[in-house]
């Protein structure tokens, strides 16, 4: 049978079908594939066709392995990265308890994440040192790390169903900026550590060969182009959404798989499955003897309820884990000793101490990015806290939609248009209203919208100065405004460098809390509402705006 006779048969499979391998005694392999769990082991919401559902869970995604792996033939189960942060599950266990279900889950192969760094490599070298699935990448260069030295291989070469199988690992770069490293790590060039591994594996003989990458979708697509000798890229970091679901909630940014021509005009398919075990990627392979891809199926599953249910073992052992996260929720991280005020009313329509307060915990948490600007939309802070103690649970309480931060380069013009969308809807009190960290703007609500930011300026070491809308500036924002949430188009179409950290806004802010220990803070004069309304203003608002440079 021809190759595309056998992609066209591929079609009518079902979600358990087989028998790709009985063409022409081709090899099958199965590859079933996250990326970016981030401590998700407790399933989380999501808005499907309006309904409120819960999606994954680690007890869940357990119970489809095991389907998967009794219906399928030569399964591979493998890990993209990022297993580390964004639930208080890593707080309470740093990773431990991920490591346990992961072995439950049968996992062969993990590359390393940016965020697996987050503790520095002593706490990650604990965790590879138990691992029972190889970790892997081939950009690290570990030489002057000892720790580390020795439990990260470039590659690893698994059997299954008798053959070879080689998995190369890489990891993004913007680690060395956006994680804890230290000193003693180094990240290489991702495509020529990648294509040397290919070349070794090649050299011993290994002909089906998976890319486990942590560059992010985009990276992905230009490594398939300039990469020789891999069939697949399973990727993560980016977080993104390939395939095709009936819900209008989900917007993929391409097909599952993708594919992409590599220099020699053959086909390499790219693959990512989302985030938190919200989708499990599950690709189904035909290699000729040669190793040559002749034919591919691939579904990423949404994880809803009647997908699979949850293993009632798996759902036992997590409830043991979360006794301590719950009463993890109760413990102190700083006391306020003012009001921080998160009123609907006001984190929308003017500066607000808490969102002021917030926002510079987005600068401090990505300072090693060289973030100079924070902005976060008013409709991402759901509650004010009361003068006292700072719990857990009322950080998580006041961001609670899990959001991560996200560091992006911004033309001067692109922050102006930012502002004045968030102005745009002031009068309907929308949650697009930004409150901002390293710069101040005023706006006047007697001009039109589109056309209302009539001053804005940025701190700089000699004070305020004016933004300058040629420039180029580094800004912290969150990943909802960065994908164009609440009107942000400029921030999704801006073309500059952006990088999704991975750090959960919450954490982040509670971090930060933790840094300062006591809390008293005021308005500064971010924001001034020029022409505003009479009675608009609550009693909430009492300052003097300081003197703006160059009024």
């Amino acid at each position: 049978m021809k190759r595309r006779a056998l992609l066209k048969a591929g079609a009518a499979w079902g979600v358990l079908g087989l028998g790709l391998g009985r063409a022409q005694g081709a090899f099958t392999l199965t590859l079933v594939h996250t990326n970016d769990t981030h401590a998700h082991l407790e399933p989380t919401e999501l808005t499907l066709s309006g309904q409120r559902v819960r999606v994954g869970g680690v007890a869940q995604r357990i119970a489809f392995f095991d389907r998967l792996r009794t219906a399928r033939r030569n399964v591979l189960f493998l890990d993209a990265g990022d297993v580390f942060q964004g639930t208080l599950y890593f707080n309470q266990y740093r990773g431990l308890a991920d490591r346990f279900f992961m072995h439950r889950a049968l996992y062969r192969v993990m590359a390393l994440g940016n965020h697996e760094f987050n503790l520095g490599p002593g706490h990650l070298a604990e965790f590879v040192r138990g691992a029972r699935f190889q970790v892997v990448s081939a950009n690290l260069g570990l030489e002057r790390e000892p720790r580390l030295k020795g439990l990260v291989a470039p590659f690893a070469v698994v059997s299954v169903g008798g053959e070879r199988v080689g998995v190369v690992g890489l990891t993004t770069p913007d680690t060395a900026v956006i994680s804890n490293p230290g000193p003693t790590v180094d990240f290489l060039d991702p495509y020529e550590s990648a294509q040397k591994a290919v070349y070794e594996l090649l050299r011993r003989g290994v002909n089906k060969i998976v890319v486990l990458s942590h560059l992010g979708y985009g990276e992905d697509l230009r490594l398939a182009r300039r990469l020789v000798g891999a069939q697949v890229i399973v990727g993560g970091h980016s977080h993104t959404l390939l395939g095709s679901f009936p819900h209008r909630e989900l917007s993929p940014a391409g097909p599952y798989p993708t594919v992409v021509k590599n220099p020699e005009g053959k086909d390499v398919l790219v693959v990512q499955a989302w985030e938190w075990g919200k989708v499990v990627g599950v690709l189904e392979l035909a290699f000729d003897a040669r190793g040559e891809l002749v034919a591919y199926k691939g579904e990423p599953f949404l994880m809803t309820p009647e997908v699979s249910p949850e293993d009632f073992f798996a759902r036992e052992a997590l409830l043991a884990y979360a006794a301590p996260v719950r009463a993890l929720m109760g413990q102190v991280v700083a006391e306020a000793r003012v009001d921080l005020v998160g009123e609907r009313e006001v984190v929308r329509r003017r500066e607000s101490n808490l969102g002021n307060l917030i926002a510079d915990g987005m600068l401090w948490k990505t300072r090693g990015a060289g973030t100079q600007i924070a902005l976060q939309n008013g409709g991402g802070i759901r509650a004010s806290i009361p003068r006292g103690p700072i719990t857990v649970a009322k950080v998580y309480e006041v961001l609670p939609f899990g959001n991560t931060l996200v560091v992006m380069d911004l033309k001067g013009r692109e922050i102006k248009a930012a502002l004045e969308n968030g102005v745009s809807q002031w009068e309907g009190t929308a949650g697009r209203f930004l409150q901002v960290a390293g710069l101040r703007y005023a706006f006047d609500l007697s001009r039109p919208a589109g056309d209302r930011v009539v001053r804005v300026e940025v701190r700089t070491e000699r004070g305020f100065v004016p933004l300058d809308l040629e420039a180029t500036y580094r800004v912290v924002v969150n990943n909802f405004i960065a994908a164009g949430g609440d009107g942000f188009a400029v921030l999704r179409d801006a073309q500059g460098y952006r990088v999704d950290t991975g750090f959960a806004d919450a954490e982040a802010f509670m971090e930060y809390l933790g840094e300062l220990r006591a809390v008293e803070v005021v308005l500064e004069g971010r924001i001034e509402v020029l022409n505003e309304p009479r009675g608009r203003r609550p009693a909430y608002w009492a300052y003097r705006v300081p003197g703006w440079v160059g009024a």
